[in-house]
C-alpha cells in the first residue's frame, strides 16, 4: 500500500481530523453492532474480531471510503452534491443513514473553522442549511483535500475511525476490554491497509455495502426497549 508524503501542517489536520475528541459524535453510534451483540450473548472476542474486519472490508471500505476518495477528487460543489445522493441511497438501514449525516452535518459546522477553500466550503454550507444530506464520508473528503491531506491519508482516517468506532462500542458494550480492543485494532492494520487500497481502485459507480448482519441489526436497533447508542 503506498503512501505519498505529507508535509508537517497536512500531517497535523490528519490527526486532528481522525482524533476521538473531534465533536462530531462518530462514537455514539454502534451501527446495528449494540442489537447483534444483544442477540449473541456467546459471541465471542475472536469472533467480534472477525466481525469488525468483515464490516471493514464489505461496507466501510466499499461504501464510505470510495466516497472518501471520490470527494478528495471532486473538482465542484455539483459532484459532491451528487455524490452525498448516490451515499445515501446506498445506506440501506435508517439507523446508517442517520449515523452518517449526523456526524457529517456536525463536521460541516466545523468547516468554517478550517478552512475556506471551495468547493468544500460551499457543500458544507449546504449541508448545514440541509439541502444535501452531508454524508459524513463526503465532507470528510472535500475537508481533507482543502486541508491537503492526501487522498491516501484521507481514506486511511476514514476507514480507521470507522473500525475504531466499532472496537469503542464494544468496549462500552462490556463485551471486550479497553486492552484487547486496542490489540485488535493493531492485528487489523494490515486488513485496513487493504481496505484502503480497495477503496482507492473502486470507482463511485461501485460504491455498495454488503454487511448484511449489522444492517439488519440496525433495524431491530430502534425496536429495543434499552439502548446505550444511537443506532
Amino acid at each position: 500500500m503506498s503512501r505519498s508524503g505529507l508535509d508537517e501542517a497536512g500531517l497535523y489536520a490528519a490527526l486532528q481530523l481522525a482524533d476521538s475528541a473531534l465533536p462530531i459524535g462518530r462514537f455514539a453510534h454502534s451501527y446495528g453492532l449494540e442489537a447483534l451483540l444483544a442477540g449473541e450473548p456467546e459471541l465471542g472476542e475472536e469472533a467480534i474480531g472477525e466481525l469488525v474486519e468483515s464490516a471493514l472490508a464489505c461496507g466501510a471500505a466499499t461504501l464510505d471510503g470510495v466516497a472518501v476518495a471520490a470527494a478528495h477528487r471532486a473538482g465542484s460543489v455539483d459532484e459532491l452534491v451528487d455524490l452525498d445522493r448516490r451515499v445515501s441511497v446506498r445506506k440501506l438501514a435508517p439507523g446508517a443513514r442517520e449515523a452518517s449525516t449526523s456526524c457529517g452535518r456536525r463536521l460541516a459546522a466545523l468547516v468554517p473553522t478550517f478552512t475556506a477553500a471551495e468547493p468544500c466550503s460551499a457543500f458544507a454550507a449546504q449541508a448545514r442549511r440541509e439541502e444535501t444530506d452531508g454524508n459524513l464520508a463526503v465532507v470528510e473528503g472535500a475537508l481533507a483535500a482543502a486541508l491537503g491531506i492526501s487522498v491516501e491519508t484521507a481514506v486511511l482516517v476514514e476507514l480507521r475511525g470507522h473500525v475504531a468506532s466499532l472496537l469503542g462500542a464494544c468496549v462500552r458494550l462490556g463485551r471486550v476490554s479497553a486492552l484487547t480492543a486496542q490489540a485488535v485494532q493493531h492485528r487489523l492494520a494490515p486488513s485496513i491497509g487493504d481496505a484502503v487500497d480497495l477503496s482507492l481502485r473502486l470507482d463511485p459507480a461501485e460504491m455498495s455495502s454488503s454487511a448484511i448482519e449489522l444492517e439488519v441489526a440496525a433495524l431491530a436497533h430502534p425496536r429495543r426497549d434499552m439502548r446505550l447508542f444511537v443506532t
